[in-house]
């Protein structure tokens, strides 16, 4: 058999095979797509959060309906709809409820929101990230009224306390006078429990607590004091503050005002006090002491200590640097000789520092190729209050995976190593972010672009290298045809059915083409004719 012929019957195979798997292998864009936004969201675990799923008619004249669908739902954690399915003439958005419990285990996870058409058989995804939080401990908050209370010595001054309950806190409360502590009273009941005047607490929901406090002033010498009572349960405490005057009688001829009486600052803050001392009929015939006591260490700027007459004083008072957070009080007093006439009390409450985190990148946008697939970005964080802060990255698609420490240590190096794998070409935003303990949060965005060859190129250059190939071809080759479809996201499309006809009748041609040319190599040489002598 002539190469020539085994040449053809090579290609004929190869075309009806080519033939065949076209025949049987269908490959479509859907007729619709789905957008869901935001794509990120943090919640407590307990807590909900909303998604907003759009319907995108990409097919002209499309109008089935599509059934929505929540895949990969996190542990304890429910997906609700509110309009399911989606048509391109009704309802095109969907509010996605994403109901966490307190059981839900604190972590970032990620649902797939898929949209279905029954009828064509198509499938379009989209995923969302969800942050879970840890759930809120039980806790309360105290009050009390009234604020500020003026009595006579000798009378009693009565309060009411309160406290809130939060995040399902529904246990006794025990109350304590702080300050002052020297002072005769009583807190009825004492512990409070929610709704009942006695110590039964009902079963939840607990909604109210209240408790009376009465302070004896018989004991008390004039002046202004302040009340700080505090309530604790099982190690949780919260501190309610009020003002308490007491006045005698020889108040009605000199005055002391102090303003504010409670403050809020920070370590290194300096903050102004102002104290008018008031005298009925002009002068004293004794002068009167001023007398200002701040907590050890703090500093109070210059002010007269000898008065005569009615004064006006500015104070300016500075807390030192390295302070605690915490209540520290002030005390403002004035004296006539030895004997105190009035005294006011200035609530300070100093505030932690709240710590800030800085994180850098380099660089902040990088490009993946298939020639370059891997890129490496380098991270440092930057602070003066925390030592160390976590590190989570969202927003990558998951055509791209990606690596990176997981704590970082302020001003140490850490490396995101980024890898492509088979994500469409595009522009891509994605989230650095990095939490420190107890303190705060911070991000910064990464773009990650994604390069390819454009479809069209490709395709053109497949169709023609086939002609050119078999003008020059002069030994038998395997000719790879390939096939590009455009990029579109994520599409599921069910395989079509085998036709067993069409296969069978595919095998048994091709087996006859075989047979062929076994039979063509097999047969004999005829045998040359005899040649008869001359």
């Amino acid at each position: 058999m002539k190469m020539g012929n085994r040449i053809s019957l090579f290609l004929l195979v190869l075309i009806i095979v080519a033939s065949f798997s076209s025949a049987l292998i269908d490959v479509r864009a859907a007729d619709f797509d789905l957008d869901v936004s935001p794509t990120y969201r943090r919640v407590r675990a307990g807590e909900t959060a909303h998604f907003t799923v759009t319907l995108i008619t990409i097919t002209a004249g499309y109008s089935n309906d599509v059934y929505l669908r929540a895949l990969f739902e996190p542990p304890a954690v429910s997906v609700v709809f509110s309009d399911n399915p989606l048509n391109p003439t009704g309802d095109t958005d969907s509010d996605m409820e994403v109901r966490t419990s307190i059981y839900t285990p604190p972590g970032v996870y990620t649902i797939t929101v898929r949209g279905r058409d029954p009828v064509t058989d198509q499938n379009v995804y989209v995923d969302v990230t969800i942050e879970v939080l840890p759930p809120h401990a039980p806790e309360f908050e105290l009050s009390i009224s009234p604020s500020s209370l003026i009595v006579n010595k000798g009378e009693k001054a009565v309060f009411t306390v309160k406290a809130a309950p939060f995040y399902g806190f529904n246990h006794p409360i025990y109350l304590s006078l702080i300050c002052p502590a020297c002072a005769s009273h009583t807190f009825n009941p004492n512990p409070m429990c929610p709704g009942s005047a006695s110590c039964s607490c009902p079963a939840i929901p607990c909604y109210t607590y209240t408790s009376t406090l009465t302070v004896d002033t018989s004991g008390m010498s004039p002046g202004n004091y302040s009340i700080v009572v505090e309530g604790c349960y099982d190690g949780y405490c919260d501190r309610a503050y009020a003002t308490l005057t007491v006045k005698g009688m020889e108040e009605r001829m000199i005055n002391l005002i102090v303003y504010p009486v409670t403050v809020k600052v920070k370590p290194d803050d300096t903050f102004h006090v102002r104290v008018t001392v008031g005298i009925t009929g002009g002068e004293t015939a004794e002068p009167l002491t001023l007398k200002v006591v701040p907590p050890p260490g703090w500093y109070v700027s210059y002010y007269p200590t000898r008065l005569s007459k009615t004064s006006h004083l500015d104070l300016w008072v500075t807390v030192p640097k390295g302070t605690s957070p915490g209540t520290y009080g002030m005390s403002v007093e004035l004296y006539k000789g030895e004997e105190l006439l009035k005294s006011r009390q200035v609530m300070i409450l100093v505030e932690r520092i709240v710590g800030e985190v800085v994180v850098d990148v380099k660089p902040s946008h990088v490009v993946l190729t298939k020639d370059s697939p891997e890129a490496e970005l380098v991270v440092i964080l930057k602070s003066s209050d925390v030592n160390e802060a976590v590190l989570t990255l969202v927003g990558l698609p998951s055509g791209i995976s990606y690596s990176l420490p997981a704590k970082l240590k302020i001003g140490e190096l850490g490396t995101v190593n980024l890898t492509l794998k088979d994500a469409p070409p595009g522009e891509y935003r994605a989230t650095l972010i990095a939490k420190a303990e107890d303190c705060c949060v911070n991000t910064t965005d990464i773009v990650v672009e994604v390069k390819g060859p454009s479809t069209q190129t490709t395709q053109a250059q497949q169709t023609q290298a086939p002609t050119a190939q078999t003008q020059t071809i002069q030994q038998p080759k395997t000719v790879t045809v390939t096939r590009t479809v455009s990029a579109v996201k994520t599409v599921t499309v069910e395989k079509p059915k085998l036709d067993l006809t069409i296969l069978g009748l595919g095998i048994v041609g091709a087996a006859a083409i075989v047979s062929a040319i076994y039979l063509l190599r097999r047969r004999p040489v005829p045998a040359p004719a005899p040649v008869e002598a001359t």
